[in-house]
C-alpha cells in the first residue's frame, strides 16, 4: 500500500486550523470561554457538547465520544478513509499530496478505478473542446447556451461515435481491456467465439459524475438527437467506486454553498443544474433522473437542514416529489416544493426569463404538506366525501414518516389548517397507525448503523482521572507511575494501552500522532486533552495525588487477589499490607517495592 509521507501530514496539519475547517462544516460553531462549542454533527442534542480547542487543535463531543484531530473530524464528516482525509485536506491548503511507494493507485483496484476515471474524463473533454470528432457536440452546446467555461467547470466531454475511440486510447497507456470495464467504460462480447471489448458510450456528450471530494467516479452520457435511436441517458454501471443510489451530480461543487445556507436545491437533469450554478444558484444538484434513495437523503443531512425539489409540472413530476418529499422527511429535513411553469425545466426558465425568475420560484415553494393537499385536491378523484378522507389519509402517511414528535406536532397543526379538520382528531387518526413508521425506522438502523457511536464510552474513573494526573502534570509523576504501578492493574484495555503509551511517549507526541491509534483509544485521549474535569485539589499537589492513586490501585489489586490456597501466614500478611497502604506514602511505599520485589523474583 501507498503511504504519504510524514513530513507532507504534518504540513497539512500545520495549515489545517481545526476550528477553521470545522467551522466550514458546521456554521453554528461558536466561540464560548476558552473553546468553541455546537450542536454535535454526530448525534442529536439540544444543548451543545460538541467542543473545538483552538490550542490542542483536537474536538470532542462529551455526549456521544467522537473526538481526535482534524483528520478524524473529515473522516467522521465526509465517511472517508484516513489517506482520502489526507487528500481532501491538502488540497484545501494547496498542498500536493505524494505517496512513498509510487502512485496513488498502489492502494488497490480502487484508486486505480479513479485513475481510469480520471483519465477518461480528461479525453472525453479534450475531444469536445479541441477534437474534430466532437464538432458536432461543440455545436450543439452552443446551440444550448453552454459556455466554454461552464463545460471547463463540469468537466463536460464528448464520447466519439467509434467502438473503441476509448479503448485504443486506454491500451496503449497500459490500461488492459479488463481494467476498463471494471470501470464500465467498456463492454465484453464475445462473437465467433473470440472475446472482445468494445466503449459503452459513443456519440453522447459526457457528463463526469463526481464523489463529494470532486474525483470522477462514473459518467452520464446523453444523446445529442432526440430523434437517435436508443435511451435518451447511458450512466455508468455501478462499480467498486460508484453507486448511483449514494451520489448527485454537482454535489461535489455544491458542497461549500450548501453548507453555508444549509440548504440544497434538487433538480433532475445535469444541464438543470449546470445552468444554476452558472446564474449563481450554486447550491444545485441534480438527481440524474434517478429514484432518490434513503443514501441520497443521509447525504444531503449531512450538509443541509432543508430541501426544495424542483420538478417537472407534471402527474409524473408531482408523484416524483412526493415521493422523495418521504424519503427526506423521514430524515428529519425540512422540505419545500417548486412548481415548475409549464413547458419549462429550470434551464429553459433561466435562460428564457432570468435568474429572478428560477429565484423567485424556489422563495414561493410550498412545504411538503402543503403541497400534496394541493396536488390531491386538484385530483378529479379528490372530491366529495371519499376523495377528503383519501387526502387525509394521504396527510397523515405523509406526517408518519418523520421520527422527530415535534415535527409531529408543527404538521398536524398545518394539516388542521389546510384540510379543515380539528387537529384531536387528526392526532387520534396518526396514533391507529403509529406502528408503521416504528417498524420502518428499525429496518433504517439495521441497513446501516451509525458510524459515531451515540453514547461515550464508559471507563472506570479512577483510571480516567489518573490518566488525566499524568497528561498535565507528566514531568512530576510519570516517573512515579513506571516506578510503583504496573499497568495491569488498568481493568480497562483502552486505559491500560493509554498509560502503556504515556509511559514511554510525552503528551505532546500523543497529541501529535493522534491518528495512529485505534479509534476508541483517539475518543479518550481528546476528551483528556479538553481538559473537562481536569484533577485538581488544593490540598494536595499533583505528587501528592498521584501517589495516592497508586495506593488506590495497590489496594484493589491486593483486594481482589484470590486466597484460596494462601497460608495462614499469607492473610496475615495481606491484611496487614492492606492496612499500611491506608498509612501515609511513605509507609505505603515500603509494602508496594517489597511486594514488586517478590513479583520480579517470580
Amino acid at each position: 500500500m501507498a503511504l504519504i509521507p510524514k513530513e507532507t501530514i504534518e504540513e497539512i496539519r500545520s495549515r489545517c486550523n481545526i476550528v477553521d475547517i470545522i467551522s466550514a462544516y458546521l456554521p453554528d460553531l461558536r466561540r464560548r470561554g476558552t473553546t468553541h462549542k455546537c450542536c454535535c454533527p454526530f448525534h442529536k442534542e439540544k444543548t451543545p457538547s460538541f467542543t473545538v480547542n483552538d490550542d490542542r487543535q483536537i474536538f470532542h463531543c462529551f455526549g456521544c465520544g467522537a473526538g481526535g484531530d482534524v483528520f478524524r473530524f473529515v473522516m467522521d464528516y465526509e465517511k472517508v478513509d484516513f489517506i482520502s482525509a489526507v487528500e481532501l485536506l491538502g488540497d484545501r491548503v494547496g498542498v500536493e499530496v505524494k505517496f512513498e511507494a509510487g502512485q496513488r493507485e498502489q492502494r488497490g483496484d480502487r484508486d486505480r478505478l479513479l485513475q481510469i476515471n480520471r483519465e477518461a474524463a480528461g479525453y472525453y473533454h479534450r475531444v469536445l473542446m479541441q477534437g474534430k470528432e466532437g464538432a458536432a457536440a461543440r455545436r450543439y452546446a452552443a446551440e444550448r447556451e453552454l459556455p466554454e467555461e461552464l463545460l471547463r467547470l463540469f468537466q463536460v466531454g464528448y464520447a466519439p461515435d467509434e467502438w473503441e475511440g476509448l479503448l485504443s486510447r486506454a491500451t496503449e497507456k497500459g490500461y488492459t481491456a479488463e481494467d476498463l470495464a471494471q470501470a464500465g467504460l467498456v463492454v465484453p462480447s464475445e462473437r465467433a467465439s473470440k472475446k472482445s471489448h468494445y466503449d459503452r458510450f459513443r456519440g453522447r456528450l459526457m457528463f463526469p459524475i463526481c464523489d463529494t471530494m470532486g474525483r470522477v467516479i462514473g459518467f452520464s452520457g446523453r444523446v445529442m438527437n432526440r430523434a437517435e435511436k436508443g435511451a435518451k441517458y447511458v450512466n455508468s454501471p455501478e462499480t467498486t467506486i460508484f453507486k448511483k443510489s449514494k451520489v448527485l451530480f454537482a454535489f461535489d461543487k455544491a458542497r461549500k454553498s450548501i453548507v453555508d445556507l444549509r440548504q440544497v436545491v434538487l433538480v433532475e437533469g445535469q444541464i438543470d443544474a449546470m445552468r444554476a450554478h452558472q446564474v449563481g444558484l450554486t447550491q444545485v444538484v441534480a438527481s440524474q433522473g434517478t429514484a432518490l434513495t434513503e443514501e441520497h437523503a443521509r447525504l444531503i443531512k449531512r450538509y443541509a437542514d432543508e430541501v426544495i425539489l424542483v420538478f417537472d409540472a407534471d402527474a409524473a413530476g408531482a408523484k416524483a416529489a412526493q415521493s422523495s418529499a418521504e424519503i427526506f422527511i423521514a430524515q428529519e429535513l425540512a422540505v419545500r416544493v417548486a412548481t415548475l411553469p409549464e413547458k419549462e425545466d429550470p434551464d429553459s426558465l433561466i435562460r428564457s426569463q432570468g435568474v429572478e425568475a428560477m429565484q423567485s420560484l424556489l422563495d414561493e415553494a410550498v412545504d411538503a404538506l402543503e403541497f400534496l393537499v394541493r396536488t390531491l385536491s386538484a385530483d378529479p378523484a379528490s372530491k366529495g366525501e371519499v376523495g377528503r378522507m383519501r387526502t387525509t389519509r394521504a396527510v397523515l402517511d405523509l406526517i408518519r414518516k418523520t421520527p422527530s414528535a415535534t415535527t409531529q406536532d408543527d404538521m398536524l397543526t398545518r394539516a388542521s389548517a389546510l384540510l379543515g379538520v380539528g387537529k384531536e382528531v387528526l392526532v387520534a387518526e396518526l396514533k391507529r397507525g403509529a406502528i408503521k413508521p416504528v417498524e420502518r425506522k428499525k429496518t433504517v438502523k439495521k441497513e446501516e448503523p451509525p458510524q459515531v457511536p451515540l453514547s461515550p464510552d464508559v471507563r472506570p474513573k479512577e483510571e480516567i482521572d489518573l490518566l488525566e494526573i499524568c497528561l498535565y502534570h507528566y514531568e512530576e509523576v510519570q516517573p512515579l507511575f513506571q516506578q510503583y504501578l504496573p499497568t495491569s492493574f488498568f481493568k480497562d484495555p483502552v486505559c491500560r494501552t493509554l498509560l502503556e503509551t504515556l509511559m514511554e511517549q510525552l503528551p505532546e507526541e500523543l497529541q501529535r500522532n493522534i491518528n495512529a491509534y485505534e479509534v476508541p483509544l483517539q475518543r479518550v485521549i481528546s476528551g483528556l486533552l479538553m481538559g473537562k474535569s481536569r484533577t485538581s485539589d488544593e490540598e494536595m499537589n499533583a505528587i501528592q495525588i498521584a501517589q495516592s492513586y497508586i495506593q488506590l490501585f495497590w489496594r484493589r489489586h491486593l483486594e481482589e487477589q484470590d486466597q484460596e490456597g494462601a497460608t495462614y501466614e499469607q492473610r496475615v500478611q495481606l491484611k496487614r499490607d492492606l492496612h499500611t497502604l491506608r498509612k501515609s506514602w511513605h509507609a505505603a511505599v515500603s509494602v508496594i517495592e517489597q511486594r514488586l520485589g517478590a513479583s520480579q523474583e517470580r
